[in-house]
């Protein structure tokens, strides 16, 4: 398997491009004869990646790492209503240093005030009582139900590749 520009590592990466001129050739490799029949054997590709680490995490650092894995790991066998009380290893910090979803949240209750103090309906909800809403509901479901598919095919394809290494790592 190589490493795509998607794939998460706990270091940086920094990708190059390697000239076709340092490739292989008949010339430069150490089988006789370039292991190949004759120069046209050889296909040029005009670039290829080389992946290079620029820093890799010391010791200190992967001992880190290692101690929040393995507390996030115990806490698999808790009951639901304790798993759902930690902060750290969940989604719950980002979303709530999340502008994005304070900004929301923040007009949602802006507008819920606002229809609870005014005495009359205003007009742009007698027009959207007008129109047919029903049809986008239907388009906005057929969404959501296609991308909770991929959604959840993706992550069973994910499962499947995680089971299958640890499954290696038990092999060994």
């Amino acid at each position: 398997h190589s490493l795509s520009r998607n794939t998460a590592l706990p270091f940086p990466l920094k990708f190059t491009t390697i000239h076709p001129s340092t490739m292989a050739t008949p010339s430069n490799c150490d089988v006789p004869n370039g292991g190949a029949d004759s120069a046209d054997d050889f296909v040029e590709t005009p670039k290829l990646v080389k992946v290079e680490a620029e820093t890799r995490p010391d010791f200190k650092e992967l001992q880190s790492i290692e101690r929040k894995r393995r507390e996030i790991l115990l806490r698999a066998e808790l009951p639901f209503w304790r798993i759902i009380m930690f902060w750290s290893g969940t989604c719950l910090k980002e979303i709530a240093s999340d502008s994005l979803v304070w900004t929301t949240i923040c007009i949602y209750v802006g507008i819920r005030i606002f229809a609870n103090v005014i005495d009359y309906i205003p007009e742009s909800v007698d027009m959207l009582s007008k129109t047919n809403i029903g049809i986008l509901g239907g388009f906005l479901s057929f969404f959501l139900v296609l991308f909770v598919n991929q959604t959840n095919g993706r992550f069973l394809e994910m499962y499947g590749f995680s089971k299958a290494c640890s499954g290696r790592i038990q092999d060994i």
